[in-house]
């Protein structure tokens, strides 16, 4: 399998779970179902932090106010998983097992930015549920991330935090 059929697979996986992922975000825009730290009313969470794990891509919802940071624990989105097909993770672990980091380096970087697009798409079709809610993509435990709704991407390791 190369670079581009594996991509083409991971984006075929993606699309089986649109509805999912729009279904879940409506949710978190209506509800703001999350635990928030004592003293925070759901009201104030004016943002969502979408983080995802670098291996599988799964994401979790974080609360944020973009006055104060973050306002409560992270909350796993319910949706099908795998979100890699099998076919494409025996491509990385062969991959890796041979040691070809271009590969999966390469991969990797397209599978990311197939993830990344969408993820925004679905943000845009689940929109109309809370418009005064802000939306945020980024791997986790990195302060590089994408604006939802405009598609700026942040890339600061240093300094104030843009959505703070």
């Amino acid at each position: 399998m190369d670079i581009n059929q594996a991509n083409a697979s991971f984006a075929a996986m993606l699309r089986t779970r649109d509805k999912a992922l729009i279904s879940a975000i409506q949710r978190l825009l209506r509800e703001r179902p999350f635990t928030l730290d004592p003293g925070v009313a759901p009201e104030t969470v004016d943002a969502i932090h979408f983080e995802y794990d670098w291996e599988s891509f799964a994401p979790v919802a974080i609360p944020l106010n973009t006055r104060s940071g973050y306002c409560g624990r992270g909350l796993p989105l319910a949706l099908p998983s795998p979100l890699i097909p099998p076919d494409v993770d025996a491509a990385l672990t062969d991959a890796m097992d041979d040691e070809d980091d271009d590969f999966c380096d390469e991969l990797r970087e397209k599978m990311t930015e197939t993830y990344i697009a969408w993820f925004q798409a679905a943000w845009h079709d689940a929109r109309a549920a809370n418009r005064d809610v802000r939306g945020f993509l980024s791997v986790h435990d990195t302060l590089w991330r994408t604006d939802l709704d405009t598609g700026e991407e942040f890339r600061e390791d240093a300094g104030r935090v843009k959505f703070f």
